[in-house]
């Protein structure tokens, strides 16, 4: 199953074994709410299948934010701002910083938390503004293009996803600028 962004969606049926004894896994209501969950039908561990969590940023410059073009589905082509997986032990803070890092060659100190982004069978996307305190500008193998652009210039029609679109309604809304898209 995938989503529309062309993710793999680990839908809770998916999941048949469980992890820890390799038993079969079975839907159960779980206490206290009685959401249906998988349980294992040996051990009783309870497989919560939760949403990855994405930190981003958007890095501002001289009134200009900083697009990264995607050279890889999902979104391949597409416009959106840099931003990757939280890794197991990190912070969303530390992600947001390192995924900008490895996708432009920038460092950044974040700035604020710009906001939230959160949808069914979705990553939970944590967006940060930030400001360039180093580096050089760079691709990568994510991506293929790098852009400063202004609130006026945003690509409205050629944005990756529905949390670039928001984020980016917002940020140049906050300029005091009338969104497109």
């Amino acid at each position: 199953m995938s989503d529309d962004h062309g993710h793999r969606v680990l839908a809770p049926a998916t999941i048949r074994f469980c992890p820890l004894c390799g038993a079969p896994l079975a839907p159960e209501p779980v206490p206290p709410d009685q959401r249906e969950q998988q349980v294992c039908s040996r051990c009783r561990f309870v497989f919560y299948l939760s949403p990855k969590v994405v930190g981003a940023t958007l890095p501002e410059q001289d009134g200009a934010v900083l697009l990264t073009r995607r050279s890889i589905n999902p979104g391949r082509g597409l416009w959106t701002f840099p931003g990757g997986f939280v890794d197991f032990g990190e912070s969303a803070p530390a992600a947001a910083i390192r995924e900008t890092r490895e996708e432009t060659g920038l460092e950044v100190e974040l700035t604020g938390l710009h906001n939230v982004y959160s949808y069914p069978d979705a990553p939970v996307i944590v967006v940060y503004t930030a400001r360039v305190v180093g580096g050089r500008l760079t691709t990568c193998e994510e991506n293929d293009a790098l852009e400063w652009v202004g609130p006026e210039a945003v690509p409205w029609d050629a944005l990756a996803f529905q949390s670039t679109r928001e984020a980016l309604r917002e940020w140049v809304a906050a300029r005091g600028r009338t969104p497109g898209g």
